[in-house]
């Protein structure tokens, strides 16, 4: 996959202070720092203790001993991939990467020459290969690593296994076996290993480690003054220019704490929450405790069971088609708008351009079109994860503890955008609201092995995972019955059908009768003319039939997309 370019990459090494820094000048030293290599888009945050746990326990099982034997500052970089590949970068260099094996459903270490030397440098002797002087002049040109220049290896290697490829007491290379250490013992020719990376001229010097994050933070004291002076004036001069009220999105993730902390050093805005209702139980704890902490009234929009009924009207929400986001979110925001900001509001959100194309695309102000009069502005649209970090570390800001249990991503538990590292991740922290998930999706007609290797996540597999089907030999991908049977309410079809001046048409009657009373229509009724009876909506004599938020809403919308509705109004 062709990494993406979401903005310019500031990451710096000094080497002297040894930390990052967000500049080409160590506020700390006064010395100049160093370009870190790193894939696009350079989305890098630090690495939380659980963090190196994961990569030790990974380094260990593989390899027999651990990457990170101290203190020091290390950072990961998401890599742009099929699922989770971060990469680990120690000391201003890429010591090797963390990803998830979609096949074998596991976290796997994969070591660059960096790492492969500090571990061999713990004279293990597991995963490695060991080849004689002539054939390392030859893999260090260029070739791999083939059987008749091996002289030793471990036995227990397995086909597929990352391995480190040595000569004598020095580390040559990195690589990935062709076939087992069983195999390799019985065989006389033939590629042992294809080697991803091979050392370069130069001795590989492993600096002291010992730094703190008072360090990192006086390294960036400059870089965090300027952005926060720029993001302090956009706060200020966007709303000087809006007569609107300030409203800040608050999901419980560092983005909008951030946000939070940077528009309350100008104004005391309202706090909007919305609990979508598949918030992670450690969000709304830490939401609870981060207001009283912070001393803010917290607006707080419910969804309640939306999203389990929406199951039962759309089938599983999807990558492709996401009317999760809609009901559950979107929703509750029209409805809290609709009360409390009925003539719009200017709302502060923790959007970042490194998050996405789409994000990188939409700048610092912008208006969604499923919520018109909501002015958005994120003023931290230019950080990285990093800034955002060293920000709240500034700050003394406390964070979502689920970020230092390793998860990246703070959202909804059942996001179909998740990675499977991220799925397997959230079973083994709430075993029994998976259970519970994984019943709703059975109940869908989806099989044990769409569940279990994620093809749940779309409605039309895209080609990558029609690959991973095929070479997992799995039956995935087939369509699911979207519509359940429902009691039809003509009283209502016939409310909106009269409305809108016409008959009760195939999407006027399923809207009537399946509305899950998410409140998406209100953000486009000009004269508040629906209200909801009985959780569904009903249409007051103020209607204009101007059928606007009949196009909006996502009971049309979605069902619409996959085949249900087939009348062209929609």
């Amino acid at each position: 996959m062709k990494a993406p370019y979401l903005g310019r990459i500031n990451l710096f090494w000094c080497h002297d202070c040894n930390v990052p820094v967000l500049a080409k000048k160590c506020a700390s030293c006064d010395g100049a720092t160093q370009k870190v290599q790193i894939t696009p888009p350079g989305d890098v945050r630090p690495a939380f203790e659980n963090d190196i746990i994961e990569i030790n326990k990974k380094a260990e099982e593989q390899f027999g001993a651990p990457l990170i034997t101290d203190k020091r500052i290390v950072l990961l970089n998401s890599v742009p991939g099929f699922d989770r590949f971060d990469e680990i970068i120690i000391d201003g260099v890429v010591a090797g990467a963390l990803r998830f094996d979609v096949e074998r459903l596991q976290l796997e270490f994969m070591p660059r020459l960096e790492g492969a030397v500090r571990i061999w440098g713990q004279n293990t002797q597991k995963s490695f290969v060991s080849v004689a002087e002539d054939a390392a002049q030859f893999i260090l040109d260029g070739k791999s690593v083939l059987m008749p220049g091996v002289v030793d290896f471990d036995r227990t290697i397995k086909d597929g296994q990352e391995v480190i490829v040595t000569c004598g007491n020095r580390v040559i290379a990195v690589g990935k076996t062709r076939f087992s250490g069983k195999a390799a013992a019985a065989a006389k020719k033939g590629m042992f290993v294809k080697v991803r990376k091979r050392a370069e001229n130069g001795e590989m010097r492993i600096p002291e480690g010992g730094q703190s994050r008072k360090k990192l933070l006086a390294a960036n004291k400059g870089v965090i003054q300027c952005i926060e002076s720029e993001a302090l004036a956009f706060v200020k001069k966007t709303i000087e220019s809006q007569d609107l009220p300030v409203v800040v999105s608050f999901s419980g993730g560092k983005d909008s704490l951030a946000t939070l902390l940077l528009v309350r050093k100008v104004t005391e805005p309202k706090v909007l929450f919305v609990d979508t209702g598949i918030e992670f139980p450690e969000t709304l704890d830490y939401v609870e405790k981060i207001s009283e902490e912070l001393n803010i009234q917290l607006l707080t929009a419910q969804a309640g069971d939306r999203f389990w009924r929406g199951i039962e009207v759309f089938g599983m929400s999807g990558r492709d088609c996401r009317w999760c986001c809609k009901v559950s979110k979107l929703g509750p925001v029209a409805k809290a708008a609709s009360e409390h900001f009925p003539k719009g509001f200017l709302n502060f959100i923790g959007q970042r351009r490194y998050e996405s194309e789409i994000r990188a695309r939409s700048g610092q102000n912008w208006r969604n079109s499923w919520l018109p009069k909501q002015l958005c502005a994120s003023p931290i649209q230019n950080w990285t994860a990093l800034h955002i970090w060293l920000y709240l570390f500034k700050e003394g800001a406390r964070s979502n503890p689920l970020y230092e249990r390793g998860f990246e991503r703070i959202g909804c538990w059942v996001c179909p955008s998740s990675s499977l590292a991220e799925i397997h991740s959230f079973k083994a922290l709430h075993p029994d609201m998976w259970q519970r998930f994984e019943g709703a999706l059975l109940s869908q007609g989806f099989t044990e092995d769409e569940v279990q290797f994620g093809f749940w996540r779309w409605q039309k597999l895209p080609k990558g995972q029609e690959h991973l089907k095929e070479s997992l030999n799995v039956e995935a991908g087939k369509p699911k019955t979207v519509l359940r049977p429902y009691k039809t309410d003509f009283e209502r079809a016939k409310n909106l059908a009269t409305a809108f001046g016409g008959a009760i048409t195939e999407d006027i009657s399923l809207r009537a009768n399946l509305c899950l009373g998410c409140g998406v229509c209100l953000a486009h009724c000009d004269h508040r003319a629906i209200e909801f009876r009985g959780g569904k909506i009903w249409i007051g004599e103020d209607c204009r039939g101007c059928r606007k938020c009949h196009q909006r809403c996502p009971i049309v919308k979605y069902l619409y997309q996959v085949g249900v509705i087939t009348n062209h109004d929609s």
